[in-house]
């Protein structure tokens, strides 16, 4: 029997059929004011704006939180047509191409961060367009049926394939970036399990995968934007991220995934309304990364642990994975 949130999604989906890509987008607008007339997550938002931006006025708050949710209700929209979107060439272009240039081309692999801003969905279109196939995740939602429906509309556009979270897809990932392959990730929720850096000068746990992977395997580092133009269009911005290299893994890491952050902020402050400000974002005192049980932690992706047990597990489902080849874990921070 489906399920009532399948066969909701499956009505808007036929509703979204009838309708241009702009009547979609702009009704999702409508339905993401109604969820922001109030509630917990809204709140959330004004205090985190309150705390992180306190030189804004209650004004400026309003427009802002009211541009988030604008945004959060045409992205969902919109992603009932991404067929659309993506088979339209002039929906959304790179802005600096020549950034891809030397990807796959001198043995790097390549990490792309991306940020939930504007139309995030999009996010790996073009970059796809130039050549390039990065591996991709998601994470599993509790309604099988969904999630099913999901990955098989998104599955066409990624031919790197995406991929549940879990310990396997943790070592597919690093084993992808250590031959010089590609991957994108999203690297702006909290990840409790990561490591504190500063985000709008409060520390915020951030997943550390992306700098583990930079720092260990010489590999490249992006940021990567989606901006929302008019009538349902959309620009993708290349940002390289500096990789730290002082030889300390662990201040490297920590330093590189501080860089991306610090981007990340740099362009919230430019467009505030484009991001998610109604999630919980920040956490207590600057801790560095997380311990349990004495082990290091780097973070996770989307509940899938990265710890020094993840990294060294053999992925069996990988022919070579078992030999030498397996990536090691990150080492254990110094005791003294």
């Amino acid at each position: 029997m489906r399920s009532l949130s399948l066969g909701a999604i499956i009505a808007a989906s036929w509703l979204a059929r009838r309708l241009s890509v702009e009547q979609v987008s702009g009704l999702g607008a409508m339905i993401g004011w109604w969820l922001g007339m109030g509630g917990r997550r809204t709140a959330r938002a004004y205090a985190n704006l309150a705390a992180v931006m306190p030189e804004t006025s209650m004004a400026e708050r309003k427009a802002i939180v009211r541009g988030a949710w604008d945004n959060f209700g045409r992205t969902i929209a919109e992603s009932l047509v991404l067929d659309r979107l993506v088979a339209d060439p002039d929906r959304i272009t790179l802005t600096n191409p020549e950034a891809l240039e030397v990807c796959g081309k001198d043995g790097r692999g390549t990490v792309f961060v991306a940020i939930h801003f504007a139309n995030w969905e999009l996010t790996s279109i073009p970059i796809v367009r130039s050549g390039i196939a990065p591996m991709t995740v998601y994470k599993p939602l509790k309604d099988k049926e969904v999630t099913d429906w999901l990955v098989r509309n998104r599955e066409p556009f990624q031919p790197g394939g995406m991929h549940p979270a879990s310990r396997a897809t943790l070592l597919r990932l690093t084993r992808h970036v250590r031959t010089g392959g590609a991957i994108c990730l999203s690297g702006d929720h909290r990840d409790t399990a990561g490591i504190a850096v500063p985000f709008f000068g409060r520390p915020a746990s951030s997943g550390a995968l992306p700098g583990l992977l930079a720092v260990r395997y010489k590999a490249r580092v992006f940021g990567v934007r989606v901006d929302r133009l008019p009538n349902a269009r959309f620009t993708l911005t290349l940002e390289p991220v500096e990789v730290a290299d002082t030889g300390d893994e662990q201040a490297d890491v920590e330093a590189t995934t501080a860089a991306i952050q610090a981007t990340f902020e740099h362009w919230i402050r430019a467009k505030p309304g484009m991001w998610r400000w109604f999630y919980r974002r920040w956490d207590g005192p600057y801790a560095g990364p997380a311990r349990e049980d004495g082990d290091l932690h780097w973070g996770e992706i989307d509940g899938a642990a990265l710890s020094e047990d993840t990294l060294s597990e053999p992925d069996t489902t990988v022919p070579g994975a078992a030999t030498s080849e397996t990536p090691m874990a990150p080492r254990r921070a110094s005791t003294g």
